[in-house]
């Protein structure tokens, strides 16, 4: 089966953009990240107001009716279409450890290019990992699984560098 429509979930920093970029460059597919739907950029910050529902929702409509597209993002709550109609999900869920290591490190790289990012926004991602598996996180754990349970989706669920890698090397060899 050939993928065209792949939808990638997880918690913040559990490597969602890279491997949205590593499948777009081998299948050459663009990526569509789900913060630039659900916020809009307002001077010099990228993520700094929300869109209203119904615009966010006529962008990810868009996106969806297209032929190819692999849509990457923690959200949950707004992403039934792109599910539904994903030929493949994949679920990335790394320890909390390495989570709490890749968002620190991300946002000292960040910090060293000048961007604008507090440490207030280093602490709510923190808290957001660390939360991720509890059943009332809105857009944790329980909320993915329950959207690929509801949309008897075709998934792969990652917990580690090893599986990551060996899915990659499947996934490039039978796609070829």
């Amino acid at each position: 089966m050939k993928f065209k429509r792949i939808h990638i979930i997880g918690v913040s920093g559990s490597g969602k953009t890279f491997l949205a970029k590593r499948l777009s460059k081998f299948l050459k597919i663009k990526v569509y990240d789900l913060d630039d739907i659900f916020w809009k950029r307002k001077g010099a910050r990228k993520y700094d107001v929300k869109r209203d529902e119904r615009e966010r929702a006529r962008l990810l409509k868009r996106i969806v009716k297209r032929d190819k597209w692999i849509i990457e993002g923690c959200y949950s709550s707004w992403v039934d279409d792109s599910i539904k109609r994903s030929n493949l999900v994949i679920w990335l869920n790394p320890p909390f450890h390495i989570l709490s290591y890749r968002l620190i490190s991300r946002f000292m790289k960040r910090k060293l290019l000048g961007t604008l990012e507090g440490w207030k926004d280093l602490g709510l991602l923190l808290k957001y990992a660390k939360n991720y598996h509890k059943k009332k996180q809105p857009t944790g754990y329980y909320s993915h699984l329950e959207l690929i349970k509801k949309h008897k989706v075709k998934f792969v669920y990652i917990e580690n560098k090893r599986e990551l890698n060996r899915f990659l090397k499947d996934f490039e060899k039978r796609m070829k």
